[in-house]
């Protein structure tokens, strides 16, 4: 077993502490809401002695846990012990959670999709908690992306608040001063040059981002070594399998994102969300799982955007 899955394992006993009480304990969780579209109808769960009430993202469920839709609206439940995705949809889809049985997977590949569900499971806890995003004002060129983190030693692309059509300039600092300096970067993002100095695993760069006469923003990052890289590989392998060919690409974008998050690695896997939304730009749960990455890296205002969208595309 990895030192990764090893954390993973020992984590378990905390998702108890920090979840949602009872039905997101990852003791208990047999599936998970990853995909929602009320459309015109409603998705909504019962719980064994309650009420029916409408289903949320990312919402845990136990054993015996019921979801039904009506006229167009969809879901998808993701099933614990690498059973696959359950689609349930249209005017009378129903579905009952069934209990967790013994999978024909081994042990690593189970632990891997129960860490990623543990963690996904307490993400709606953030959305009640959003604040107003203000809007109208010209922002500073806040970086989003990397933002005071590790991430993965793969090209970067640096990502900040901004136009497409204004100009930057860009310094990268390392311990020793300057390593890479740029006065005229057009647009929001920038991709780290392949013929720049190597970036070194361990040390910890800032960028610096500056439009017109407004102070530098700047934010931290540090490239983990190969070996941790590796670990991090292999786990998303061992996700793969577990999760089996059946789940959606939209479903497997979220458990991939919730695992490198449960990690630290947030820039990578904001990086996994943004793509999955590229393909499904009206899925509430990729918007909500976004929005818990920005809280978790201090951006309030674009985590509440993201809240907000997801609350639309849920009640529109």
């Amino acid at each position: 077993m990895s030192l990764p899955l090893r954390a993973l394992v020992l984590l378990f006993p905390l998702l108890s502490v920090i979840a949602p009480p009872a039905r997101a304990q990852s003791a208990e969780t047999a599936g998970v809401i990853t995909e929602l579209k009320p459309g015109r109808g409603r998705v909504e769960v019962k719980a064994a002695g309650a009420d029916w009430k409408p289903a949320r993202p990312l919402l845990a469920l136990r054993a015996g846990d019921m979801v039904r839709t009506s006229e167009d609206a969809k879901a998808a439940v993701l099933l614990s012990g690498g059973r696959g995705t359950v689609k349930i949809e249209g005017p009378s889809g129903a579905f009952t959670v069934p209990a967790i049985a013994a999978a024909g997977q081994g042990e690593r590949a189970r632990a891997l999709v129960e860490a990623s569900l543990g963690f996904l499971a307490g993400t709606t806890r953030e959305s009640s908690q959003a604040v107003l995003a203000t809007r109208g004002a010209t922002r500073p060129p806040i970086i989003v992306s990397p933002r005071n983190g590790r991430v993965l030693p793969e090209p970067l692309t640096f990502e900040w608040l901004g136009s497409r059509y204004s100009h930057y300039a860009i310094r990268l600092l390392g311990p020793a001063g300057p390593v890479v300096d740029r006065r005229e970067v057009t647009g929001a993002r920038w991709i780290y040059p392949a013929d720049a100095p190597a970036l070194t695993p361990g040390v910890r760069y800032t960028l610096q981002v500056v439009a017109g006469s407004q102070p530098p923003q700047e934010a931290w990052f540090e490239v983990v070594d190969a070996e941790r890289a590796r670990a991090v590989a292999s786990d998303l392998a061992g996700l793969e399998q577990g999760l089996g060919a059946s789940v959606s690409p939209t479903s497997r974008a979220v458990l991939r994102a919730g695992l490198l998050a449960r990690e630290g690695f947030l820039h990578d896997a904001r990086g996994v969300v943004v793509a999955g939304l590229a393909a499904d730009r009206d899925e509430p749960t990729l918007h909500l799982l976004l929005g818990d990455i920005y809280t978790r890296t201090g951006l309030t205002d674009l985590a509440a955007e993201s809240f907000d969208e997801a609350n639309y595309l849920l009640s529109r």
